[in-house]
């Protein structure tokens, strides 16, 4: 049988579980209300905040003694766990392949985007008129999301590109969705805290349903005032996901601090380095490049290189240093969805990345060396073995340049052809 002491966090150890702290969680950088101590950065972040915590250990086991064994008592530990914030630290493991096919993927992922797609709007809709937030709805999407994520990360990644200025709250939760499970397999996370991720990128922007329209809505810069409300939406995310049952408490966690910075100047309080959750140091990445690479109504869209740009640059100060870099990594040189100039003058849009090489992704060749539409074809840069002209990528074009709209061609839909 279990029970609950209170101890100093000096006489932490490694595998004891925190249940209670001697502060509220939501002024912590903790995912979630209870978790185990998986290695000493957990501890010395615990530390960090509190000065006793109340631990579950069982009815017979006694308290940590200071002292420590003769080391012949001692047994062999087994390798410490990946802890709490050691994602942070550490490279990601080497890119998984897919299990699948891009073109194979597809039709499964336009299913489960537009499942999606309409459940966040009806989502953010039952919001607005005071409505509870189905969460068990919401965890069965997510994970239908993750599953198509796992097998295949581009064809998700491609749908992304469907964005409109108009609707641009729904699309938002749904791509930071996407991105956040794309960038958390890129870093090696198993499939239960994807989907945790996920459901903290398809909430975190939720507390703007509260946000008159007026300011979502407004062409030109915002006054103070204006702001300050809009400022507001973090709070009231915290509040509609506290007030939801069953709630991943990471996700209560992100919509509440997505906005801090780790130079300290982000809101809505401030917070500075480790005080940031792991989760909302991800999001805020990407919620930030999310928006750049969408168009807005006071300007167009960025294209991913010059987004990433203005993110890297930022690298040391606002966000965090090893995970811009993972995410620049993660989106690669040439982002599913850019438009490109091959070497041989035709034009296509990338539709899968190489991460073995890659400065070879797959490209959907959309106009001949003229710039004339031709037979859409798949061209694999990676496997050219024994041609006598190798093709490259020799530009990045802009979304119309050509005559090229990528919304426009995602939402007719594209034959994804073996060339």
């Amino acid at each position: 049988m279990k029970q609950r002491i209170r101890l100093p966090v000096s006489q932490l150890q490694i595998g004891m579980h925190v249940v209670e702290l001697d502060r509220p969680w939501l002024e912590t950088p903790f995912l979630f209300q209870g978790f185990t101590l998986e290695n000493q950065a957990d501890i010395k972040a615990v530390q960090q905040y509190c000065q006793y915590v109340y631990v579950e250990v069982l009815q017979h086991t006694s308290p940590p003694q200071s002292q420590a064994r003769p080391a012949a008592a001692k047994k062999a530990q087994p390798a410490p766990k990946r802890g709490f914030f050691d994602f942070l630290k550490k490279s990601p493991p080497p890119p998984r392949e897919p299990q699948v096919r891009v073109e194979e993927e597809m039709p499964k992922a336009v299913v489960v985007h537009e499942r999606t797609s309409k459940l966040v709007k009806s989502m953010l809709d039952d919001i607005r008129f005071g409505a509870l937030i189905n969460t068990t709805a919401l965890k069965e999407q997510v994970n239908e999301c993750v599953e198509s994520i796992i097998r295949n990360p581009d064809a998700m990644l491609w749908l992304t590109q469907l964005r409109n200025k108009d609707s641009h709250s729904g699309e938002h939760a749904l791509n930071a969705c996407i991105l956040a499970v794309v960038f958390g397999r890129y870093l090696g996370l198993p499939k239960d805290e994807l989907e945790k991720l996920g459901l903290c990128g398809l909430l975190h922007d939720v507390g703007k349903t509260q946000v008159p329209d007026h300011i979502l809505r407004k062409p030109g810069a915002l006054t103070a005032d204006e702001m300050a409300e809009m400022k507001k939406h973090t709070i009231h995310g915290r509040n509609i996901l506290m007030a939801t049952s069953d709630m991943y408490y990471g996700a209560v966690d992100v919509a509440y601090t997505h906005h801090e910075r780790m130079d300290g100047s982000g809101y809505p309080r401030g917070l500075t380095g480790s005080q940031i959750s792991p989760y909302s140091r991800m999001l805020a990445v990407i919620d930030t490049y999310s928006d750049l690479i969408s168009p807005q109504i006071y300007r167009k869209e960025l294209t991913a290189f010059e987004a990433l740009k203005i993110i890297n640059k930022d690298k040391a100060s606002k966000f965090d240093e090893q995970l811009v870099k993972h995410f620049v990594a993660m989106v690669g040189v040439f982002p599913v969805g850019s438009i490109v100039e091959l070497s041989n003058g035709e034009v296509g849009i990338v539709i899968a990345t190489n991460r073995k090489h890659l400065t070879q992704p797959r490209v959907l060749a959309l106009l001949d060396s003229d710039k004339f539409p031709c037979k859409e074809r798949i061209v694999d840069l990676a496997a050219q073995e024994g041609q006598e002209m190798e093709l490259k990528i020799g530009r990045i074009l802009r979304n119309g340049d050509y005559g090229i709209d990528v919304q426009a061609l995602q939402r007719r839909g594209l034959q994804l052809k073996i060339a």
